[in-house]
């Protein structure tokens, strides 16, 4: 079986590009070197350190680079044949469709998350989504979306949880060398919360503006620290906020997080947060945040309108709340700091369940599966 993953983008640090790393690992580990990975864009000088070997990158998203990527991409298929065009992002979807007008025993599968089948493009998404094969949701709120939404029969669709490299991600010491670089104070009565992810103008349903205000809120507990990680257009102005409120003694922010340092990142914290809220152009499928600093042993909140809360069973590896009451927010979060016994029992809960059910291990059989069933209809087709 020969398979082409195309990718809009593979190569930063954002959940979108994490998931597809993993899909493209447990693709290479199955079907050895009968995959070809495509990105449209290529890297850029905040994205991972660790490389990634590609068969063809374009540079950017404008309409020149796209026409070269849809050229090589066809040209490449043409001659090598795959069986299936796997795209990571719903936006590749029509290209892949359109591919099937010179190869039409093709198998067209597609990634789906969230914030894109509830946003943009919605019309596009109704035309193109019940003509592919198969569509893989990284979460079952947004697979039932699928269902509900855009009328996909639900035969075709697969759930494939997010994932953590468990032996990477694991509960380790604070590190209190490392709160020093960031100019961050340590001691044993202070307490943590930890919220990471993209700080960019689009992306404000992720909670920071949330947090802040429950830090507001919980002032009087002068011993809460919140650590914001991450970088972005919208950085500066949450930085202002922060300071005309008068919290610069208690929020932090990280910047971009090397890979190198992410783990003790994690580590650094009693709690993390990710309290997202769900609308037009707002909402997640499940972050992949919560799941790495659940497999570090960290209790986890997050919201109840979109796929996070997949990421929780309620009150034992953590909790979920509504992001529409920052004061409900604020108080679970109190609850939470103040009982060192209750933190501990969840985080245990935390790094188990990931274990149990978001191991790079269930990852990748969960994509075995899915290839098998492929296995039993595709013919190598003669084009």
């Amino acid at each position: 079986m020969r398979l082409a993953f195309l990718a809009t983008g593979i190569f930063d640090k954002g959940g979108i590009s994490r998931y597809g790393r993993y899909q493209i690992r447990a693709f290479q580990e199955i079907l050895g070197e009968e995959v070809r990975v495509f990105s449209l864009l290529g890297p850029g000088p905040n994205d991972f350190e660790e490389p990634l070997a590609v068969h063809y990158h374009g540079t950017n998203g404008a309409l020149l680079n796209k026409t070269r990527f849809c050229k090589r991409v066809l040209g490449y298929c043409l001659s090598w044949k795959p069986d299936i065009i796997w795209c990571n992002h719903l936006h590749l979807l029509p290209f892949a469709l359109s591919l099937r007008a010179f190869m039409p025993n093709i198998q067209v599968v597609v990634n789906v998350y969230g914030l894109e089948l509830w946003s943009d493009r919605q019309w596009v998404h109704a035309l193109t989504l019940p003509r592919s094969s198969m569509v893989v949701a990284d979460c079952h709120f947004s697979g039932s979306f699928v269902d509900e939404r855009y009328k996909v029969p639900r035969d075709r669709i697969r759930v494939v949880w997010d994932c953590v490299d468990t032996k990477r991600f694991q509960p380790a010491a604070r590190r209190n060398d490392l709160l020093a670089s960031y100019g961050i104070p340590s001691s044993t009565e202070y307490r943590y919360v930890l919220a990471l992810g993209r700080i960019v103008k689009g992306a404000e349903h992720k909670g920071y503006d949330r947090l802040i205000d429950c830090i507001d809120q919980l002032k009087s507990h002068n011993n809460f620290i919140a650590l914001l990680g991450g970088d972005g257009n919208d950085r500066q102005r949450l930085e202002r906020r922060v300071k005309e409120m008068g919290l610069n003694k208690q929020i932090f922010f990280l910047g971009s997080v090397p890979e190198n340092t992410l783990v003790d990142v994690y580590n650094l914290c009693d709690l993390f947060v990710h309290v997202s809220d769900r609308g037009y152009g707002r909402g997640e499928g499940i972050p992949l945040t919560p799941l790495e600093a659940a497999a570090c042993g960290k209790p986890i909140l997050v919201g109840n309108e979109d796929g996070s809360q997949e990421a929780v069973i309620e009150g034992v590896n953590g909790r979920i709340v509504s992001p529409r009451s920052t004061e409900l927010m604020s108080e679970t979060i109190r609850e939470l700091l103040l009982n060192d016994e209750s933190r501990a029992r969840m985080g245990s809960a935390a790094r188990t369940r990931v274990e149990q059910e978001f191991s790079y291990a269930r990852f990748s059989g969960r994509i075995l599966k899915i290839l098998k069933e492929f296995g039993d209809i595709c013919q190598r087709p003669s084009y």
